[in-house]
């Protein structure tokens, strides 16, 4: 009985929060803070009602990190997409709102995701990446309603379920500590690498790429057959343990938002 009347008392406040009574929506959020902490609606709410946007953002982040079953889980992914196309990380707020628009289609909030989510690609100049997204969103969400931006040609679709393929562009050159260069078999110092992300497209690995170098660390970019197909994975830095692994990995995390994970260097 007791969750029963947590879960109203995050629902009542989350109503308030959503009809402006902010005055009574921080009493209740004092309240339910001190009687649980730990309660990721009430952290959802208080992300909701937080003026520093970063913050906010770090709690966003430690819902979707820690409660993925929670049903606060879908917003925290909109918010944090929303939060990170207004930093102007085009590349990272795609990547959590195809996951809202992929895995949660009865999340209230799809029509603004995929909105959202095109939009940021086309600024991004993803656009192949984008008419790839398009075709599954079409096939996902038939019968959706969406504000398709003008730049999209919307005959790229085939069959309403299906993109027109682009022609295939040459391989792109292996791109090491910011130069287009083949990848050699120099060894690399340390014992583990950080592998922060994986793509189907050249262009989109040397965007991301080019942001984590822009902070200030090393990168390079590796190609790997995957089922016939070339992943690009980036991989950054040189680490001799994985707890300085970890330790870039959360400034990664913090800066850009990107999730990492130590690899082994071969």
């Amino acid at each position: 009985m007791p969750s029963v009347l947590h879960a109203q008392n995050v629902d009542d406040l989350l109503r308030l929060i959503g009809e402006g009574k902010i005055d009574t929506a921080t009493t209740i959020l004092e309240d339910l803070s001190l009687s649980q902490p730990g309660n990721p609606g009430v952290r959802y709410a208080r992300a909701l009602m937080q003026t520093d946007a970063l913050l906010a953002a770090g709690i966003y982040k430690d819902i979707i990190r820690n409660h993925e079953t929670s049903k606060y889980y879908p917003g925290s992914l909109m918010r944090l997409g929303e939060f990170y196309y207004a930093q102007g990380l085009y590349v990272q707020s795609r990547q959590h709102l195809n996951r809202l628009i992929k895995f949660h289609p009865d999340s209230p909030n799809i029509v603004n995701a995929v909105n959202l989510s095109l939009r940021a690609g086309i600024a991004s100049r993803q656009m192949d990446s984008v008419y790839i997204d398009l075709a599954e969103i079409v096939r996902l969400y038939p019968d959706g309603k969406f504000d398709l931006p003008e730049e999209l040609d919307v005959t790229r679709i085939h069959d309403q379920n299906r993109m027109v393929p682009p022609a295939q562009p040459m391989a792109a050159p292996i791109r090491t500590l910011g130069e287009d260069i083949k990848e050699t078999n120099s060894n690399p110092r340390g014992a583990l690498s950080l592998q922060a992300g994986a793509f189907g497209s050249y262009d989109n690995a040397k965007r991301l790429a080019d942001q984590i170098e822009s902070i200030g660390y090393s990168t390079r970019i590796k190609e790997r057959d995957s089922n016939g197909r070339t992943l690009y994975l980036i991989l950054v830095g040189d680490f001799d343990d994985r707890t300085a692994a970890m330790s870039v990995s959360d400034i990664l995390e913090a800066a850009l938002g990107v999730d990492s994970f130590p690899v082994a260097n071969d």
